[in-house]
């Protein structure tokens, strides 16, 4: 259902029938991260840094975040508490302390990973927000969402200051 390559390029990470599993690149073993039958793991990313993977889970009946180890140790963490709609899209930033998501009602949020603080970047009125993206210092999220014309708009949201930038013309309106 979805794959991630490792930053270090050694590994892939797999998604498939609700499961998690690393596997290497050439020589090794297979490491099912989530070991969890009956819930369902989605939308699985590894972290830029190397350390860690993303992904949301419905382990207690809502699709929340989770973080755990990449190699398969530790505990997972629970970083989200929602208790309605679904989520998916994990994006790291490229600092590894921040992950961007989207939920099936047009918003789309980011995560601080250090406090577990869950803010609104944006909102879209009309559609679902699936095409987003970090800039280089981590501190911008670029994303397209669809305008009342059903035209995409192009903005980018400043997380230092919660700024939102309309970055296509005026022709294209929110």
């Amino acid at each position: 259902q979805s794959f991630w390559i490792s930053p270090t390029g050694k590994r892939a990470l797999f998604g498939a029938r609700g499961e998690l599993l690393t596997v290497p690149a050439e020589h090794g073993q297979t490491i099912n991260l989530t070991h969890s039958s009956g819930i369902y793991e989605t939308s699985p990313e590894w972290s830029p840094n190397g350390k860690s993977v993303a992904y949301f889970s419905d382990q207690n009946g809502e699709f929340n975040l989770f973080i755990r180890n990449a190699d398969g140790t530790g505990t997972p963490e629970k970083m989200t508490e929602f208790t309605e709609n679904y989520r998916t899209g994990t994006k790291w930033s490229p600092d590894s302390k921040k992950i961007a998501f989207t939920d099936q009602i047009g918003n789309l949020f980011v995560l601080d990973i250090a406090s577990k603080a869950v803010s609104i970047a944006a909102n879209s009125k009309v559609n679902e927000i699936s095409d987003y993206s970090w800039s280089p210092d981590s501190d911008w999220l670029i994303y397209s969402k669809p305008g009342k014309t059903k035209n995409n708009v192009i903005y980018a949201y400043r997380l230092s200051n919660g700024e939102n930038l309309q970055l296509t013309s005026g022709f294209y309106r929110d």
